[in-house]
């Protein structure tokens, strides 16, 4: 009887490795198809961002609102237009236009790093196995019908210098068949040799169009 429970119970954790990894690799699948179809493809959409500076104990000190427009081509940035700050100083250097909104997250194969899977609740948690600073960890939350991405939140498990603090979250929208990003917040800590500060900013996308 104990070497029959010794077996099911391997072959139980052979299933659930098997159902982990066949997730996995649809979801990079997906990932990838998705990466490859908007290569080429000219986007354009409306930002509101609130930026929030705040204290040490995480108090909002003060709140500035800009309002933007951005034209991509794939991943790269064509056209740029500040609408609206509240920001006078942003305001005369472009606002927001050079601060990159992007996390460098890892293939969902990549030996560097564990994934676990849970498919009750649709996401799947990754961490390096031997963080390098700037490195990220965090939860990636998919929609199980199509296995697009829904959401990411991430963190820096050692961060690199000057950052002292990051956490932040994306979640996606899909329009026509193409994944776009819809809510980004994102809180930051740094000390520079100049420069130390802690924000938090909150932005959102609007009126999105596809150039054909």
């Amino acid at each position: 009887m104990r070497y029959f429970i010794t077996i099911l119970l391997i072959s139980l954790l052979q299933v659930s490795a098997f159902s982990q990894d066949s997730i996995l690799i649809r979801l990079q699948e997906k990932m990838d198809q998705q990466e490859k179809a908007q290569k080429e493809l000219v986007y354009s959409y409306n930002t509101i961002s609130y930026v929030h500076k705040l204290d040490k104990h995480g108090v909002i000190k003060k709140t500035d609102t800009t309002k933007t427009w951005h034209k991509f081509k794939g991943d790269s940035l064509q056209e740029y237009t500040l609408l609206y700050s509240s920001n006078k100083k942003e305001e005369k250097s472009e606002g927001m236009k050079r601060r990159s909104e992007k996390v460098k997250l890892p293939k969902l194969n990549d030996p560097a790093y564990n994934f676990r899977v849970d498919p009750t609740s649709r996401k799947v948690a990754f961490n390096p196995k031997k963080p390098k600073k700037g490195d990220v960890a965090g939860v990636l939350l998919y929609d199980p019908r199509d296995l697009t991405c829904k959401q990411i939140n991430a963190t820096m498990p050692k961060l690199k210098w000057p950052v002292k603090e990051l956490e932040m979250e994306m979640r996606f929208i899909q329009i026509k068949g193409f994944l776009f990003p819809s809510e980004f917040r994102v809180q930051v800590g740094w000390n520079a040799l100049i420069s130390k500060g802690r924000i938090r900013v909150e932005s959102s996308n609007s009126n999105y169009k596809i150039y054909k």
